[in-house]
């Protein structure tokens, strides 16, 4: 009779457990911990992208709209394409119109000097509709004297046409209305519609505005969140920066606006949000500056 053996199977000793246990505990707190950092690394770079996105698109948009600082509108000592004051940035040019001629004289068909009152004037535009609406910025100019109007209305009066405006003494840091000039000749003097683009911060935000409302306060809209602090200096022809253009009266004739040859702007940014695991819990920051030189200034100063 044939006998059967069974063999019996070998288990896990105790040391070999442990020795697992151990091996697999170092394996899973090394994988923690690199999807830890790796999670951790991945909020950083989103925080931090989100201030570097924010800084590329003002940097760009800036850029544009200073470019076309003063396009068809020559500065003056007191009246320049290009103004600062604050945190605020102002930006004129002349809007391109094929068809409309663009600057409008005075009409003494009316009234021998073309002027209503202190806030209308009655133009000539060769029997067009001008190219001026309410809500527009224009410029009126009399015997090289400029002065900024805020369209309020425009109506066929008696063969031309008559261009109402808000009645305010100054308009986005220029001298506004009417009020003083001696217009004798209609001749001399004209209206002209003028494209503008305002940036200016508010509440941690950066806005751009390219109209005004009636109230005369900005139309704009959001830019960029958490702006910190916007500042704009303007560089003039013989490298001095000032925060403000001086109108001539100080005396000094390197610091008038038709002495701007460029716009330095410095901008804070934070981080929209933070995280306990980036930057120590505390809003992540940058420190930023542009130099923007207008091609148009220099061009017009180049031509003259």
């Amino acid at each position: 009779m044939t006998s059967l053996r069974v063999r019996g199977h070998r288990g896990f000793t105790l040391l070999e457990l442990i020795l697992a246990l151990t091996i697999g505990l170092v394996v899973l707190t090394t994988a923690t911990a690199v999807a830890a950092s790796t999670w951790q690394s991945i909020r950083g770079v989103g925080i931090r992208d989100n201030v570097t996105r924010y800084s590329r698109y003002i940097a760009v948009t800036l850029q544009r709209d200073v470019q076309e600082t003063g396009v068809d509108l020559a500065s003056s000592v007191d009246f320049g394409s290009l103004a600062v004051w604050n945190d605020t940035i102002a930006i004129l040019r002349v809007p391109y119109e094929p068809t409309a001629p663009g600057q409008y004289p005075l009409s003494p068909a009316n009234f021998p000097t073309g002027v209503c009152g202190v806030t209308c004037v009655d133009i000539e535009t060769g029997g067009a509709a001008p190219q001026l609406a309410v809500g527009d910025l224009a410029r009126i100019e009399v015997s090289n004297v400029r002065r900024l109007i805020y369209v309020t209305a425009v109506n066929q009066v008696n063969g031309v046409y008559r261009i109402d405006f808000a009645d305010t003494p100054t308009l986005l840091n220029h001298a506004g209305g009417i009020g003083g000039l001696a217009i004798t000749t209609p001749a001399s003097a004209l209206v002209q519609r003028l494209g503008v683009v305002v940036y200016w911060r508010a509440n941690g935000q950066l806005f751009r505005a390219t109209r005004l409302n009636p109230d005369l306060t900005l139309r704009g809209e959001v830019l960029a969140t958490g702006v910190q602090a916007l500042t704009g200096r303007l560089v003039f022809t013989d490298g001095t920066e000032a925060a403000q253009a001086d109108n001539g009266s100080d005396g000094n004739a390197n610091n008038d606006y038709d002495d701007i040859a460029a716009l330095r702007v410095t901008a804070t940014l934070q981080g929209d949000r933070t995280d306990p695991r980036v930057n120590g819990g505390l809003p992540v920051r940058r420190q930023l500056q542009w130099w923007f030189a207008p091609r148009n200034l220099v061009y017009e100063r180049n031509r003259t």
